[in-house]
């Protein structure tokens, strides 16, 4: 029962805490939100809480580490990609994507378009 606790706080905390990209790295912060801090109190995270680069997070244009605001856009028919706002609103052409994005759009069913199930996936 306690994981299913932890489970909805981290949920909570990731939806309403500030994100952004300090020095590089993409990251959760409070704001001086005590609510918010005492979130990341409990989950014993540090503020900032540093994020990985990980797929259906972090934009999946290379070398950028902003948060993605989609939840995914075909991009001039090029794959289905999951970005930040600057990026999603481009004018400009498709820019070099991540591997992992790239990877991700290749395991799509060709028929379909959908994307297999896994395990991982909620």
């Amino acid at each position: 029962m306690i994981n299913k606790y932890r489970e909805a706080l981290e949920d909570m905390t990731w939806q309403f805490a500030h994100k952004g990209v300090i020095k590089g790295k993409s990251a959760l912060f409070t704001g001086g939100l005590s609510t918010l801090e005492g979130a990341f109190e409990t989950l014993g995270w540090d503020d900032p809480h540093f994020v990985e680069d990980c797929d259906g997070v972090i934009c999946d244009v290379e070398g950028c580490m902003e948060f993605a605001t989609t939840g995914g856009i075909n991009w001039h028919d090029k794959g289905y990609w999951r970005l930040c706002s600057e990026h999603a609103f481009s004018k400009e052409p498709c820019p070099k994507m991540k591997q992992r994005a790239i990877d991700r759009e290749n395991r799509r069913d060709s028929v379909t378009g959908n994307l297999p199930i896994n395990k991982e996936t909620k």
